[in-house]
């Protein structure tokens, strides 16, 4: 089969989204469309399905099937934190070959990006023309070189809408447990959280403290923060970052027993909600309670962003378009353009910026002393929630 005619292999990575099978189905349909491409395979559990050769014909789905594994949460190929080594790039090669795949496209954040520049590097020394464009994905909304990354919208509605369902029920209840912890995912930036207070009007609203990985964690302020609240508002919500730090760079809730990392040395985290709250039991004696979403947050259907579902399919479908043009070693950036209402444009992205770097919560965002968005942010993150937000009220 000649390259005019090759094959290309998608595969999902990482932790999984509410419309990272938004993204493969973007790469499926335009690849169907296109005459250069004479199948598509789909790699089982990331680059670890290429090493395998372990792949489903996605050519021969059904379109019915496709549009529903769209709308539906999680990795359909099933996804994976495998780092390569040793001779896997090489190997990787090779398998490609034996099926004349020349054009990949893999489907995840950071470490994905790294991964996707090991594979073209390695078709390099072999001398084999391949064509491999990253499409982004993560709900940290960490990577470089992005207005945002797809996954983010719908995590960001969910942590708007529950801290707000929340706050009403603690509310309520003030007078039994006045105050609730609400643990959110981040890893080392506190997009997430931050994303808690888009639907906060007035001071007097939930969420009351916001506490992110970009910002020291201090017992004794935050002791202060919870009491004056109490006194203030008569219960208090608090959104927290699973990965916040003390003065010394320590993580509150790191993991000491079992596995305490992933494969790229992500440390994990567990525990701290719970901790938060033993402090404020301790130092206030009133009752705290913590809620911890978990995955649920990323995996959420009914939160989901139509923006972002629209916007996921786009960059599949993008990356297929640049690779058929010859476009290699990019990633599918997102670029907001100007004007008042919200719009934003696909451009490929060198690869090479993507690996190894962090975008964390600017300060123009995020008021580190008051532990609160600014304004500048709830501009650049409303419109990403898509659609109407509940109006939610209490006397």
């Amino acid at each position: 089969m000649p390259k005019s005619i090759s094959k290309a292999v998608v595969a999902q990575s990482g932790g999984c989204t509410a419309v990272i099978n938004q993204s493969l189905a973007g790469v499926v349909t335009a690849a169907r469309g296109s005459k250069k491409i004479g199948g598509v395979l789909g790699s089982r559990h990331g680059i670890e399905g290429i090493l395998n050769r372990s792949f489903i014909d996605l050519e021969k789905q059904p379109a019915e099937l496709l549009r529903t594994v769209a709308n539906s949460p999680s990795a359909a190929l099933g996804s994976s934190r495998y780092k390569l080594r040793g001779d896997d790039a090489a190997r990787a090669i090779g398998n490609l070959k034996k099926d004349n795949v020349r054009y990949v496209f893999l489907i995840g954040g950071n470490d994905t990006a790294h991964t996707s520049l090991q594979i073209a590097e390695a078709a390099r020394r072999a001398r084999y023309d391949l064509n491999i464009v990253h499409i982004p994905k993560t709900i940290d909304n960490d990577l470089m070189e992005t207005d945002h990354c797809p996954g983010y919208g719908s995590v960001a509605r969910f942590a708007a809408v529950t801290t707000q369902e929340a706050a009403l029920d603690t509310k309520a209840m003030q007078r039994v447990d006045p105050v609730k912890i609400i643990e959110l995912m981040g890893r080392n930036s506190g997009w997430i959280v931050a994303a808690a207070a888009l639907m906060k009007r007035s001071p007097a609203d939930a969420p009351h403290i916001l506490l992110v990985p970009e910002a020291a964690f201090h017992e004794k302020t935050f002791v202060r923060q919870v009491d004056e609240t109490l006194t203030r508002v008569g219960y208090c919500i608090v959104v927290i970052s699973e990965t916040i730090r003390d003065a010394q760079g320590n993580r509150v809730g790191s993991k000491t027993e079992g596995v305490t990392a992933d494969p790229f040395g992500h440390k994990y985290v567990e525990g701290t909600a719970a901790r938060l709250a033993a402090i404020i039991e301790k130092n206030l004696g009133v009752r705290a309670r913590f809620d911890k979403p978990g995955t649920i947050q990323r995996m959420s259907m009914a939160y989901i962003s139509e923006v972002d579902q629209r916007e996921a399919f786009q960059a599949g479908a993008h990356a297929v378009q640049w690779a058929l043009q010859g476009k290699s070693e990019v990633m599918v950036g997102f670029q907001r353009k100007s004007g008042p209402r919200y719009a934003i444009e696909y451009r490929p992205v060198p690869l090479i910026k993507i690996p190894n770097r962090e975008r964390y919560l600017p300060e123009t965002f995020f008021d580190r002393k008051k532990g609160m968005v600014k304004p500048a942010f709830i501009r650049y993150a409303l419109p990403l929630l898509g659609g109407d937000l509940p109006a939610l009220a209490s006397f």
